[in-house]
């Protein structure tokens, strides 16, 4: 398989990303977890913040949105079946994480649903945190040091 290239995401990339993100969590509705839909917004968040593509010959396999406002957060991060067990997740979480440090932020925060243990196994293997909860939600943390590149 080809390895997929981390890029910023453009304009034209909305479509494509959305119907990724919304493939990447269907595998969830058959968990019975109520999630709201986390791909709107996407055309919005290409022209206002960093959002990265991971991109193949096959198209765009997921995406990552980072807010950079009071607080650096990560919104929203999805990789579509086709594109897991490829370090797709860690290498979109990685580009996150520079741009989140190189613009001068020490901490990247995030949500997400207190059921996808998956994700949060994911997460705590990137060095992540629980910082607090609640409801279903789960929130994160990663100090972001000057040399770490987890």
């Amino acid at each position: 398989m080809q390895r997929p290239v981390i890029r910023p995401a453009q304009a034209r990339d909305a479509a494509a990303l959305t119907r990724a993100i919304d493939t990447a969590y269907a595998i969830y509705a058959g968990r019975g977890l109520a999630l709201p839909r986390v791909s709107e917004g996407v055309s919005e968040a290409i022209a206002e913040t960093p959002v990265f593509v991971a991109e193949t010959s096959a198209g765009i396999l997921g995406g990552i949105i980072l807010r950079l406002g009071d607080a650096a957060q990560i919104e929203n991060i999805a990789v579509t079946p086709e594109g897991a067990g490829q370090g797709i997740g860690k290498a979109l979480m990685t580009r996150a994480e520079d741009v989140a440090r190189q613009a001068g932020y020490d901490r990247l925060t995030l949500a997400t649903h207190a059921g996808l243990s998956d994700t949060i196994r994911f997460y705590a293997g990137l060095g992540w945190a629980e910082t607090g909860h609640e409801g279903d939600k789960l929130f994160l943390a990663k100090p972001l040091a000057a040399g770490d590149r987890r």
